[in-house]
């Protein structure tokens, strides 16, 4: 999508009218539209005064492109005129090719403000010279970021002292589990609260295969990874062992016991016909496999609210065994997703006002997620917290549904999708709150002096990881095999820099 500026008329329309308001009310504008931001003006962080000429903010997103973006766009650009004297230029990027547009925009000088980060770039970025360093305006302007994200997640997104980004503000801990169809689980008397462990599934497919043997019992690829006792140190090459060992010490994972419990017993359910036999070439997702009506169940991560998400998705009521009891938080979960400020940007300490208060204003949050009320969603509850479709709307012909909440920097300001529950945000901190910190909880190690070793590894992952992990393949055979094409990949090189620069970081912390 090409970007597009309001015209010239109607912002200049706006600050007529701003200007003909009083000094007075432009004063107290920030605190008295309290339906504007969960915070007070000084959480929004803004110091521009109308008799500025407004400052455009160039705003990238990732998402789907949506027909009525730019009747949202102008809606937003009325609120920001508003509280912070700035419009804003709105770009979709999609999931498909973000990653090389971006690239593109930060190497060649396009304007740019706002721009999302996934963490695996963060170090590439820094090392290009293209972020902003945020803690050069944080203290000053991002007292709303810390007050809703917290200091320590707020802070959290650093690469040798650069601050390259806030995190998206979700549910981010690591608890995962087996999810299956409840009517087959009924059939066959299966306890799930009593399913704990791995083995303790080898019970249950063995009865449920006797009476279904044409059903796929586990479908999908990640069997192992899900189940996260691990800090993966965002890449996974070489990673902290939170029950075995020193969970300081890095470590190839591929070489633990645990990993080689696992894999052994993944081969022994395919040889068993427990696992659909085409699971690591498989392009369907689990949903879908359970919804055509031959699949049983599927190892996914858990957070409030799922089982009334897949229970849609699966066409099935579904229920869930939380399996090893993991639940932690690793700085790859919180930072998976983050925002930051592009080199580009003509003028940092505008764009991160504006940051400040995209985290802290939830009629900025509701128009970019949901569009506009009336048009766009209806409330359906009486205390307006809970939205929905219009009538005769639904996700076919919807002209704005953006709905990543996820991603956007802060859905916990921002209305419920009907289907929820009212309180899911509470749910969705305590579930946070909840998991056991990683001693690495805070460090991102910089992975530009590895970046050539970090493709190669990925290339000998894609070659091996989705046979070992479905037990396609017999782990005795290949698994050596992996590890030496790992090491020879140059394993060693990024486990030595993770661990060099992980002491480095706890020294500091003490």
């Amino acid at each position: 999508m090409k970007k597009r500026l309001l015209s010239l008329t109607i912002v200049l329309i706006l600050v007529i009218s701003m200007f003909g308001a009083c000094s007075k009310q432009n004063a107290n504008e920030g605190k008295s539209n309290k339906a504007s931001s969960t915070g007070d003006a000084s959480d929004q962080g803004t110091t521009s005064t109308s008799q500025e000429k407004p400052y455009n903010v160039t705003f990238a997103y990732i998402g789907n492109e949506q027909p009525d973006m730019d009747k949202v766009e102008a809606e937003i650009n009325k609120i920001t005129l508003r509280d912070l004297n700035m419009t804003v230029d709105i770009i979709q990027l999609s999931f498909g090719d973000y990653a090389d547009k971006l690239k593109l925009m930060l190497a060649g000088g396009d304007t740019l403000d706002i721009l999302p980060i996934y963490a695996q770039n963060a170090a590439s970025y820094i090392d290009a010279g293209q972020l902003v360093n945020l803690n050069d305006y944080v203290q000053k302007y991002g007292q709303g970021i810390i007050k809703q994200l917290g200091e320590d997640v707020a802070m959290g997104g650093q690469i040798n002292g650069f601050l390259y980004g806030f995190p998206a503000n979700k549910e981010s801990q690591t608890r995962a589990g087996l999810v299956m169809r409840k009517d087959i689980a009924d059939k066959y008397k299966i306890d799930v609260n009593s399913l704990k462990t791995y083995d303790d599934m080898s019970a249950v497919y063995d009865k449920i295969h006797k009476g279904e043997p044409n059903m796929d019992l586990l479908v999908g690829y990640n069997m192992i990874y899900q189940i996260e006792t691990k800090d993966p140190l965002f890449d996974g090459f070489g990673v902290l062992m939170m029950r075995e060992g020193d969970p300081t010490k890095v470590v190839n994972y591929f070489e633990t016991e645990e990993y080689k419990k696992r894999v052994q017993l993944m081969r022994d359910w395919y040889k068993a016909g427990y696992i659909m036999p085409d699971a690591a070439t498989s392009t369907e997702t689990s949903a879908n496999l359970v919804k055509a009506g031959n699949a049983f169940s599927y190892f996914s991560p858990i957070k409030p609210g799922f089982l009334t998400q897949e229970n849609i998705n699966c066409g099935h009521e579904m229920t869930v065994a939380y399996i090893e009891d993991a639940e932690y938080l690793y700085s790859s979960g919180v930072n998976l997703f983050n925002w930051g400020i592009a080199h580009n940007s003509k003028d940092p300490e505008k764009a991160f006002q504006f940051l400040n208060y995209a985290y802290t204003s939830s009629e900025f949050m509701n128009l970019l997620n949901w569009g506009i009320e009336g048009e766009h969603y209806k409330f359906v509850n009486d205390a307006k917290t809970v939205i929905d479709f219009p009538d005769g709307i639904d996700a076919t012909n919807a002209r704005y549904n953006l709905n990543i909440g996820w991603e956007l920097p802060n859905q916990y300001i921002a209305h419920i999708w009907n289907g929820n529950p009212e309180d899911i945000w509470e749910q969705y901190k305590e579930f946070n709150n909840a998991a056991t910190k990683s001693p690495a909880f805070g460090f991102i190690y910089d992975s530009a002096s590895v970046a050539n070793e970090l493709t190669a590894l990925s290339n000998v992952k894609n070659q091996f990881l989705k046979a070992l992990d479905t037990g396609s393949v017999d782990p005795d055979e290949v698994l050596p095999q992996f590890n030496k094409a790992l090491y020879d990949a140059g394993l060693q090189k990024v486990m030595d820099t993770k661990q060099e620069q992980l002491d480095t970081w706890l020294a500091s912390k003490k």
